[in-house]
């Protein structure tokens, strides 16, 4: 039964997969869509995400690492229920945004730093937008706000801290070790391997987002997602803001920037920090695909960005009855 099921799923991806070429190959107006996708991974992430890749990597090779880690830990044990190694996770993850925390969660995994309870726990905790990706890209470009940008930086991180509390009741029977060491790497080549790994890291976050960001609007073209925006109308009452929540579900980036268009209500900041807080289906691919690498449970990192979208709505909500 389940090798049918399996069969059966390949075979529907497959199909989707070659009417998805068909569509892209009798459409060229599709060709400007990957080139916006582009862009706006060039406009906007870039700018906000390569530093901090450079800067993580380069951390990553140096032996101060474990010493953040045992700086961290008590503060860790009582919010994440995990040692200082996944502080040190969580501080990258605050830093450098999407995909870094999981990636640095996979890292810690593999190399035994911590177990796959701490590693789960670690998972929820360390999955935030960056600071320079939310003031500048999105406060300062999009919205043309500065101070629009700190109150979502300011939401969002105080609904990463609280999300990453609530998961750390799971499996709480089962306290941290106290190894928190950081394989130190071989730093002959310091330079060349951090730009490297930055580098690489940055094409794999623009091919996703140039993927889903191309994805979306075939979606939106066959009109797929009509029915979905419609329904979400009757909620917002707003046609524009409720397709922005649908892209953003797919593609954080372009979800936000179709927001940015829209005329500024009480619900744009806690609508935009839920998008943040959720990341699209573009960032939890990223992460998923370095937490498997890991063997790293995925569910309840899922259900994670869920409650995360949710914290994120009702604080920022409540930022926006107190910036009145």
């Amino acid at each position: 039964m389940t090798k049918k099921l399996n069969f059966t799923f390949s075979t529907i991806i497959f199909l989707s997969f070659i009417y998805l070429a068909i569509i892209l190959a009798l459409n060229s107006a599709y060709n400007n869509t990957v080139k916006e996708g582009i862009n706006l991974w060039v406009a906007c992430v870039i700018p906000s995400l390569f530093p901090y890749l450079f800067i993580t990597a380069v951390l990553s090779h140096l032996q101060f690492t474990s010493k953040v880690g045992s700086f961290l830990s008590p503060l860790t044990r009582r919010l994440f229920n995990c040692n200082g190694s996944v502080g040190y996770a969580f501080l990258i993850s605050v830093l450098s945004g999407y995909p870094l925390g999981a990636k640095t969660i996979s890292d810690l995994k593999l190399n035994g730093v911590i177990d796959e309870y701490q590693a789960v726990r670690g998972a929820c905790a360390c999955s935030s937008s960056s600071p320079m990706f939310l003031i500048s890209s999105v406060g300062t470009i999009m919205f043309c706000s500065r101070e629009f940008g700190l109150k979502l930086f300011a939401v969002h991180l105080v609904c990463t801290i609280i999300n990453g509390f609530i998961f750390s009741f799971y499996k709480r029977n089962n306290k941290p070790s106290n190894n928190q060491t950081l394989p130190t790497l071989n730093c002959d080549n310091l330079l060349y391997d951090s730009v490297y790994s930055a580098v690489i890291s940055i094409l794999v976050v623009g091919g996703l987002i140039t993927i889903f960001y191309l994805l979306t609007e075939v979606l939106l073209s066959l009109g797929v997602l009509s029915p979905v925006i419609k329904v979400l109308s009757l909620i917002t009452g707003n046609e524009q803001t409720s397709k922005a929540i649908v892209l953003g579900t797919f593609e954080c980036t372009k979800g936000l920037k179709a927001l940015s268009v829209n005329e500024y209500s009480i619900f744009t900041l806690p609508i935009c920090a839920s998008i943040c807080g959720f990341g699209g289906f573009s960032v939890i691919a990223q992460s998923i695909a370095y937490l498997k690498k890991a063997k790293i449970k995925t569910a309840l990192f899922l259900l994670s960005k869920v409650t995360s979208a949710v914290l994120n709505f009702i604080v920022g909500l409540l930022f926006s009855f107190y910036s009145i």
